[in-house]
């Protein structure tokens, strides 16, 4: 039976982020992959055969680490359970499998970097379901009008005296003025849906 290889499901998460949940630190981990592949994980740093690897966030337990042309896929379900990890080397479709995880240990969550200064929309913003009060998702805005959507950075522009931001196939419009920012909601294009967001 074969199996879907992690990296698919990074690209799956990376579209629909788990609504709610915050960014998940890296766990520390080794693991070997075929072809000679050594994977380390220390401190948020990923590094493959020896040399540090860039990291690149695709939703809140889903990470790639690319170094030359090998790319790790790593997934977890929660913050203190096994990772999964797969490889791909790129230009090569024979060569991609999953990798062996030899030792692991839950890593500790890192700050997001928050700019400082003035802007009107910065802070910790909340996303509801208006029919049932639940979550859809957590935004944090610094004053530099840098915008994580639940721990997954996104870009962000003005537009119309407001900040928008879009997520997937919902869209984010924050009111920075005081007198309207109630007027502030989500809107996801394909069920149709939308709700409020409110800043704590």
């Amino acid at each position: 039976m074969n199996q879907k290889p992690a990296l698919l499901t990074l690209v799956m998460l990376a579209m629909t982020a788990h609504a709610g949940s915050a960014l998940a630190a890296l766990p520390n981990f080794s693991a070997t992959c075929p072809t000679d592949i050594r994977v380390k994980s220390q401190g948020g740093n990923v590094f493959i055969n020896g040399k540090k690897a860039t990291l690149k966030t695709l939703a809140p337990a889903a990470y790639s680490a690319t170094n030359g042309k090998v790319v790790i896929g790593i997934t977890f379900d929660l913050p203190a359970s096994e990772p999964t990890l797969d490889y791909v080397i790129k230009h090569d479709r024979r060569a991609h499998g999953f990798c062996t995880v030899h030792a692991w240990s839950a890593g500790k969550a890192a700050a997001l970097p928050m700019a400082k200064g003035d802007s009107p929309y910065q802070g910790k913003w909340i996303a509801k379901n208006r029919e049932t009060g639940a979550t859809v998702a957590n935004i944090q805005v610094d004053g530099k009008e840098q915008v994580w959507v639940n721990g997954v950075k996104v870009k962000a522009k003005r537009a119309d005296g407001a900040l928008q931001f879009r997520q997937g196939t919902i869209l984010y419009t924050l009111q920075g003025d005081p007198r309207i920012r109630d007027e502030s909601d989500w809107n996801d294009s394909d069920v149709q849906n939308t709700g409020p967001i409110r800043l704590e």
